[in-house]
């Protein structure tokens, strides 16, 4: 949402369009890229669902075209600002997820509890 309105400053729909599809297929084309990578890396993991290896690798090959095409046909700054926005993730991915200080814990649990049960989307509990 945050993303979409930044892009709709410019007060022009097929900006946002253009910059939304932007955004959405350079992360089809990394989901792609994920699973060729996977399928390779860990063969021993289960998966319920199977892709063939060429049409993820047609995937990958489509969205490096549409991801790049735009930026070689018109380069505009707001690429960068799109491509800055995705990559700032990592900035609360790598403290937050990926080494999942302690404080983080204790932070975050009663507020996805409370947000859980305020939307009414609990996980069902096990039985053991």
């Amino acid at each position: 949402g945050i993303l979409a309105v930044l892009y709709i400053i410019p007060a022009d729909i097929n900006t946002l369009i253009n910059y939304f599809s932007f955004a959405q297929w350079a992360f089809y084309g990394l989901t792609a890229l994920a699973l060729i990578v996977m399928r390779f890396t860990r063969k021993e993991l289960k998966r319920p669902v199977k892709c063939p290896i060429p049409i993820a690798v047609l995937v990958v090959i489509v969205s490096c075209y549409l991801v790049l095409a735009p930026i070689i046909d018109k380069p505009e700054l707001e690429y960068l600002y799109c491509t800055i926005f995705i990559l700032s993730g990592l900035l609360l991915y790598f403290p937050f997820v990926h080494r999942r200080f302690s404080w983080t814990r204790r932070v975050m649990r009663p507020i996805t509890m409370h947000l859980q049960l305020l939307m009414e989307v609990v996980p069902p509990e096990k039985n053991e």
